[in-house]
């Protein structure tokens, strides 16, 4: 060898020392690059591992406060204890199903104190496994049922393979615990959930290593009772930055691990040490630069995705002041809601003290001129006019009243609907029986039509009556002597609509969906007596039968104000017995 080297040419023997001097720096150089880009790429991941853990606790804190309101919902409303004292299926599935079907995807189940299922109703797309259960013995259900409790209250959470559950007892008139309700959520559903918002691998374990459920491939365990563990594991030929913490429950801990795929720094210098300056410079808003996309290996599908990335802020960045002034519009629009509903609220307890007032000086008044000899004796016509106003103040009172007790029970979700096989036909002629002698002493022409093939409708009766009652009166209330009031029942696929059109001086384009709102009335009935919760009261009765309740309106041409009700079919019929 050392033969070899004196025998080079002399421009040889000068080059060889400066070539090896290049190939060792550009090692050097390289392996250099390589160190920096694993480690950016790693402190990347780690903060990635950070957001995605705490928006996993987040998303379970979050389902779990929906099935602790849910099962408090259940548990408190009134006749679920009698009927499941009682053993009644029926009652029990009027009164939970629509508390079930608001509720989302959660599940309800009825247990008495020995775990034995009573009754079950799902409206989610994979069924919990308590729906499909016999009995439910899990320790924390079992001892809501008996109506313990702990540190954290009488209510209890257990995770299984495939279900998270919250349980709270079902209490007697006594404050006995009778059973339990236990509402129950898809457990690979709600994991698939945490780990959507950043593509993380989430693995939620028991503490003893058991793997509870994924939404991916498994991981290791690793003991996670403290705050957070943090590692590299080697997963199928991957390596995975993996970060492993504690999960609690109401009542139970578990572990949650996450993992994300560690980006490995290539030997190529050039590429990377490209995209590493792109980086840089896009980090200091040099929003035009863009990677090299010529290399066809991971580095170059990295360059591809980095200039979409760069395209996207780019884009963004652009629209970003439309962006701000639409979030500001946004912003303007919900204060001037919260000062509207803060007003609302202060005029209607200014309106609900002159509304009580009125008809009880009225009462005071008619009775005080029949009572106090002072105004003379009256004629028998005399006598039944002051009666006659004395029970007319007295059911105005007793219609406000009974406005505002029907508006708290139905937000303490207390309000009962029976909802039964109805003939619509029957209970409008009823309501315009009624209210045809006002629409005749205001010369108002009142025509019903009613569909020949009208099916019967899955409604309460008294319910229906009380909102085509206010519709009707509202209609001939606000329509001008020698107007035109219409009522059209028309049978549509699966539902009936009844429709209430008037003549009278309509709504504004933005009083249409405000005058659902309670204590809110359109412009045209702003002197008019009343608390201003027919409308929301009726809207609340109608959705709470299934149904739904619209205006259209024209100003200065009249009102149609239309409910929809589903048609009473065989299955909802046997929902409802």
């Amino acid at each position: 060898m050392r033969r070899r080297y004196r025998n080079l040419p002399i421009y040889a023997k000068i080059l060889v020392p400066f070539a090896i001097l290049i190939i060792a720096w550009g090692g050097f150089g390289t392996a250099i690059l390589a160190h920096g880009a694993t480690s950016e790429a790693r402190a990347r991941a780690t903060a990635q591992l950070s957001t995605a853990f705490d928006g996993a606790r987040a998303t379970l804190a979050e389902d779990e406060q929906n099935l602790l309101q849910a099962v408090r919902l259940g548990a408190n409303t009134q006749g679920v204890a009698a009927a499941v004292v009682a053993r009644d299926k029926t009652l029990l599935r009027q009164l939970l199903e629509p508390i079930a079907i608001n509720s989302g995807h959660s599940s309800f189940t009825i247990i008495d104190r020995v775990g034995t299922v009573l009754f079950g109703v799902d409206t989610s797309v994979t069924p919990p496994e308590a729906v499909r259960a016999r009995a439910l013995t899990s320790a924390p259900i079992l001892r809501a049922a008996r109506g313990e409790s702990d540190a954290r209250g009488d209510k209890f959470a257990v995770l299984t393979a495939t279900d998270f559950s919250v349980a709270a007892p079902v209490r007697d008139t006594k404050g006995h615990a009778v059973g339990a309700v236990v509402v129950s959520d898809n457990l690979p559903g709600i994991a698939a959930r945490m780990g959507r918002p950043s593509s993380a691998r989430i693995v939620i374990f028991a503490l003893d290593g058991t793997q509870i459920t994924a939404n991916g491939g498994p991981l290791p365990f690793h003991n996670a009772t403290t705050n957070g563990l943090q590692l590299r594991v080697r997963v199928q030929g991957q390596t995975m930055e993996t970060l492993y913490g504690p999960l609690d429950v109401r009542g139970e801990r578990a572990a949650v691990a996450l993992g994300i795929g560690l980006l490995t720094a290539r030997a190529i210098t050039k590429p990377v040490g490209a995209l590493v300056g792109a980086t840089r410079a896009l980090a200091h808003g040099e929003l035009h630069v863009r990677a090299p996309e010529g290399a066809k290996d991971e580095i170059g599908a990295l360059a591809v995705s980095f200039n979409a990335m760069a395209n996207e802020l780019e884009t963004q960045h652009r629209t970003l002041e439309k962006q701000v002034e639409e979030r500001t519009a946004a912003l303007r629009t919900a204060n001037a809601q919260l000062v509207r509903a803060s007003s609302a609220k202060t005029a209607f307890i200014a309106m609900m003290s002159h509304e009580l007032r009125t008809p009880l000086n009225g009462i005071i008044g008619f009775a005080d001129m029949l009572s106090d000899p002072m105004f003379g004796d009256h004629t028998p016509e005399e006598t039944r006019d002051l009666a006659s106003n004395i029970i007319a103040s007295g059911r105005h009172l007793l219609g406000l009243i009974n406005d505002l007790l029907d508006m708290a029970k139905i937000e303490a979700g207390k309000i009962e609907i029976r909802p039964v096989p109805t003939e619509v036909s029957g209970v409008v002629h009823e309501v315009e029986n009624v209210l045809s002698a006002l629409a005749r002493a205001k010369s108002i022409e009142m025509t019903t039509d009613v569909d020949s093939d009208v099916p019967l409708a899955m409604a309460d009766p008294a319910r229906l009556r009380q909102v085509l009652f206010n519709l009707v009166s509202n209609a001939i209330k606000f329509t001008q002597e020698g107007g035109r009031i219409t009522i059209d029942v028309v049978n549509l696929e699966q539902s009936v609509t009844i429709s209430v059109s008037d003549t009278g001086p309509g709504l504004l384009p933005e009083e249409a969906e405000r005058i659902f709102q309670p204590y809110e009335r359109g412009s045209a009935g702003t002197d008019d007596e009343g608390a201003g919760l027919g409308l929301s009261l009726a809207r609340s009765l109608i959705e709470l039968q299934g149904g739904r309740i619209w205006v259209k309106s024209t100003p200065g041409k009249g009102s149609t104000f239309t409910v929809l009700i589903p048609s009473a079919t065989v299955e909802r019929i046997e929902v409802a017995g």
